[in-house]
């Protein structure tokens, strides 16, 4: 809901950028427009002129992005033949304008950038500069390119300052905002905020200033300042109400009775977003009811009155699921299954929380507690030692059995003697070497089975009996509420267990000792997720490799690092095509997982996790790992190993 109103703010700067380019006497009115068109020839620039205002008047009163894109490559080619670089500037605008709207935010981040590159080659005005920068900054977000948004507009804020350019936008101002606080940064953010909402109360522009105030609500929520941020949503809300702007206050009553429930008023709260529902039904704005439903639902929860909770959090899920919104139907589904766990309804919580987890594209980690795994390898350590100084025992009972004949044998058979003893020596000693592989092999596989199992059932375990003991206690206390949150986390916990169980035991199976073993489980594991996404996925192997043997220490590594790897291509890439190949390249194994997404700056910190994790992953296994990306460019992940 708050992208709606958003992208109605930014496009005021949008139209500013038209304004400053277009001549006097073309005409304003779009029927004038096309007459002009229709009867006047392509000879010199205020053709170029028409073309980019009717391609904008087109955008806002009939949305008719075929005909928007014709009259842009007209006029593209008409402002390269003319040598005229503000009109292809402009025509750049327009069309990443064109993108913006039909919410094809790649396009239109590149179309932005261009009016960018052209401005600056040429030496076009610097506030139409200021103007663009801006809506690069915008695209940037629309795509989660929080850091390279924040650079865009603060590059934008100081042309602006550099050249005392007028006026100033305050979206560019908020864009650093919004880019700090997706960034985990709300407090850095409010200064920037505070400057927008000084800007827009300067201009007069009351729907800005009402967008402003809910964004300065919004940040004080996230630093869990609710008295504060309650007294930006009535601002807003007032501001919104005044001027007739049903949008935002419908995003605004919502707020207000999240902070009054967060103020321990949830009766207070009830009003407000009961109002906002019925503005909601009123625009029929199915995301705006599914946010409404879910916060009356909270209030109820607040207020003890579990019957009305869950029958409005019912309709939320019931919105959402029809939205297709893949995180409110997850979000809905785990209150429910909270709700029903507090209620003792175990199934109706565990089928909700079953949903829920199908949701998740994450990898369950495997860690290590230090103390079980110590503990252990102490166990099988002093095991093996006791075994090894049995076999040195029976070795020197052999030894000296072997002395006493030779002496006690006569000459005739001392030779043979000898020879037996030798044989005796060398069987005894081929015997004790190999009980001692095997029991050093046993140790080893130990040890890795402690590294990837006991934190998982050595921690998990111990915080189930922890929460066992905490739940008895609670329910001696007379606090059944709390009990049985205790339980559902009980079994969260144990079915966390149970799937990593299964991949362990997976993963040291001699049964899957083979490369074919593991490229199937990487494609059992990556296709449901690609498709969630509708990705379009390719996976390929190499013949040759079908059925190479491979270690368990190669397979393991092999394995954590593919899963790793494609759950980040998943939730991070936003790719439309990714391929995982399995090849052989000169004796070695080599593993390409690319996709077509929106690349990153290996330099960079970067959001992704796990990288330091798949690198150390490959050194254990004698291998090496290189990713190649750049924005944009979508990512190439490329592993290398021995596996003869």
């Amino acid at each position: 809901m708050a992208q709606t109103y958003l992208r109605l703010v930014l496009l005021l700067s949008f139209a500013g950028c038209i304004t400053s380019v277009t001549g006097q006497t073309i005409p304003q009115q779009l029927d004038s427009l096309d007459q002009y068109l229709r009867t006047h020839t392509p000879t010199d620039t205020s053709y170029v002129r028409a073309l980019n205002r009717t391609a904008w008047k087109l955008l806002f009163e009939r949305a008719d992005y075929t005909r928007v894109d014709s009259l842009l490559d007209h006029s593209e080619a008409l402002a390269k033949k003319f040598d005229w670089w503000l009109g292809l500037a402009t025509c750049y605008n327009n069309r990443a304008t064109r993108y913006h709207l039909s919410a094809e935010h790649r396009r239109s981040l590149l179309y932005f950038q261009k009016a960018v590159e052209v401005t600056e080659q040429y030496n076009l005005p610097k506030d139409q500069l200021y103007a663009y920068l801006g809506n690069v900054a915008v695209a940037q977000g629309k795509l989660g390119q929080w850091e390279p948004m924040m650079q865009t507009a603060l590059r934008a804020i100081r042309l602006q300052e550099q050249y005392k350019l007028q006026p100033r936008y305050a979206n560019t101002y908020m864009a650093v905002a919004d880019a700090l606080k997706k960034l985990g940064k709300a407090r850095q953010a409010l200064p920037y905020a505070r400057l927008a909402l000084a800007i827009d109360q300067q201009s007069g522009n009351k729907q800005n200033e009402s967008v402003d105030e809910n964004k300065l609500g919004n940040l004080y929520d996230d630093l869990g300042q609710a008295r504060e941020a309650l007294n930006h949503y009535r601002a807003s809300l007032k501001i919104a109400q005044a001027i007739g702007f049903e949008l935002l206050q419908t995003d605004g009553l919502v707020n207000i009775a999240r902070m009054l429930d967060d103020l321990k008023q949830p009766a207070a709260g009830l009003p407000y977003v009961q109002k906002a529902l019925l503005l909601a039904r009123k625009q029929d704005n199915k995301e705006a009811m599914s946010t409404a439903y879910n916060t009356i639902s909270q209030l109820y929860q607040s207020l003890h009155d579990t019957t009305q909770a869950e029958a409005y959090l019912k309709k939320a899920l019931a919105l959402a699921n029809t939205l297709q919104d893949k995180e409110k139907i997850k979000t809905y589904s785990q209150e429910l299954a909270d709700l029903y766990a507090g209620q003792n309804k175990y199934k109706e919580a565990y089928a909700f929380q079953l949903q829920k987890n199908q949701l998740i594209d994450s990898t369950v980690t495997v860690r290590t507690n230090a103390e079980v795994q110590r503990l252990l390898a102490r166990y099988e350590t002093d095991k093996k030692e006791a075994q090894i100084r049995l076999l040195q025992k029976e070795k020197q009972l052999q030894q000296k059995e072997a002395d006493r004949a030779r002496w006690q044998a006569n000459a005739l058979l001392t030779g043979a003697v000898l020879l037996l003893l030798l044989g005796a020596a060398v069987t005894a000693w081929l015997l004790n070497r190999a009980k001692l592989r095997r029991l050093q092999e046993a140790q080893r596989l130990r040890k890795r089975i402690a590294h990837d199992l006991h934190d998982e059932v050595g921690s998990t375990l111990s915080s189930i009996s922890l929460l066992s003991g905490m739940t008895d206690k609670l329910l001696t206390d007379n606090r059944p509420e709390t009990a049985h949150r205790m339980v559902q986390k009980i079994y969260t916990d144990a079915r966390q267990i149970l799937e990593a169980m299964d991949e362990i035991i997976w993963t040291i199976n001699p049964g899957n000792d083979s490369l074919q073993r593991i490229a199937l489980r990487l494609q059992e594991y990556a296709r449901p997720l690609m498709e969630s996404k509708e990705i379009r996925f390719l996976f390929a192997i190499d013949p040759d490799l079908e059925n190479m043997p491979v270690s368990m220490e190669v397979r393991r590594n092999l394995y954590l690092i593919g899963k790793e790897a494609i759950n980040n291509l998943v939730k991070y890439s936003e790719a439309t095509q990714a391929t995982v190949r399995f090849e052989r390249r000169n004796d070695q194994l080599t593993v390409l997982i690319e996709d077509n997404g929106r690349g990153f700056d290996p330099a960079l910190p970067s959001l992704r996790t796990g990288q330091q994790s798949m690198q150390d992953r490959a050194k254990a296994m004698g291998g090496n790992l290189t990713i190649r990306s750049a924005p944009g460019q979508g990512t190439t992940l490329q592993l290398t190993t021995e596996v003869a």
